[in-house]
């Protein structure tokens, strides 16, 4: 699960670097059109005029980088530092294209430069707690965010940054009080939210409903906090509230496999009602027809209306899938026994 969260915040931190990009902030030696309008073919043109202004060959670069072409990107963004070495907004615009490249240890490298050349940047500081997050130097990563709530106490990105690391290293207590501070900041910050709701929900408390809610009033329709929401109710065993939320999931996404199999279990487990679980794990199986744990779910819903050879059919099928699949084969030597 940790791979999947570091794979996901390396992805991430691309967006999280260019947001801390103020509006309109360029580099540039001299004025230059906003880059919303400008086009590689301009910005070239430009260039073969002014050959010798830096921010010409960044402004390109950055576009470059925009289009995935993160080779063209390095190349005009080491020009626009070779005509001027000074600048740290350069190095920490190369961090950006070194990440995107998943070259971490240039990453670091130019970060570090940015932060020799600007000490009290915080977006450089925010960075490099990203990063060593990422790379779990979680002391480093605590380092870095502290530094940069020092200079910018109103910004909720290092609070939740360090509630993360806390996170991850297992001090629950601490992510707990830093995530309560990210959202004392900004008592929007949906990410926070989505935290305390699942460290709440891992320990089965019934507050991990109220962040979730708290993180759905932000974002109505977001697949991500409704799952997470509904997966709470069905852990508080709140049936007809999991039922509700995940309904509110698929009509949003209706591919969504795991709603519909938790829409499955809930009528399995909590209300007895095998006819309609068996509907929702066929639509998992019409979804992911290799998802093996729905067929034997399905088959153990025929077991339990008395229909045993399909049940027996079942748990054989899912045996063909999984070959050690332990409660199917308890379920066909309940069948044998019978």
């Amino acid at each position: 699960m940790k791979n999947i969260i570091l794979g996901f915040l390396l992805l991430a931190t691309m967006a999280m670097f260019s947001c801390q990009r103020k509006s309109g902030e360029k580099a540039t030696d001299t004025p230059v059109a906003d880059t919303a309008v400008l086009t590689i073919g301009t910005i070239t043109r430009q260039i073969m005029q002014d050959s010798s202004n830096a921010g010409l060959f960044r402004d390109r670069a950055m576009l470059y980088l925009a289009e995935k072409d993160p080779n063209k990107a390095l190349r005009d963004m080491n020009a626009a530092i070779a005509l001027k070495p000074g600048n740290s907004r350069y190095m920490l615009d190369l961090a950006d294209i070194f990440l995107s490249m998943g070259l971490i240890d240039n990453t670091m490298e130019s970060l570090n430069k940015a932060l020799s050349l600007d000490p009290e940047n915080t977006e450089t500081l925010l960075k490099l707690a990203e990063i060593n997050l990422i790379l779990q130097q979680y002391k480093a990563a605590v380092e870095y965010s502290d530094k940069a709530i020092e200079l910018e106490k109103s910004n909720p990105l290092p609070y939740f940054i360090k509630a993360y690391t806390f996170a991850e290293t297992g001090d629950t207590l601490r992510a707990i009080k830093t995530y309560l501070e990210t959202v004392s900041v900004d008592q929007d910050y949906y990410d926070a939210y989505i935290q305390l709701g699942l460290i709440y929900s891992k320990a089965k408390n019934r507050l991990a409903i109220d962040y979730l809610n708290n993180a759905l009033n932000i974002r109505p329709e977001s697949t991500e906090a409704l799952y997470a929401l509904a997966l709470a109710y069905q852990q508080q065993e709140q049936a007809e509230n999991a039922i509700q939320t995940y309904n509110r999931l698929i009509i949003i996404n209706p591919q969504h496999v795991y709603a519909h199999y938790n829409l499955g279990y809930v009528h399995l487990v909590f209300l007895d009602d095998y006819e309609q679980a068996i509907t929702y794990f066929d639509k998992v199986l019409e979804l992911d027809p290799g998802y093996y744990d729905a067929l034997y779910n399905k088959a153990y819903c025929y077991e339990l209306l008395g229909d045993p050879v399909t049940a027996w059919d079942l748990y054989k099928q899912v045996l063909e899938i999984a070959v050690n699949h332990e409660k199917a084969i308890d379920g066909l030597n309940r069948l044998e026994g019978r």
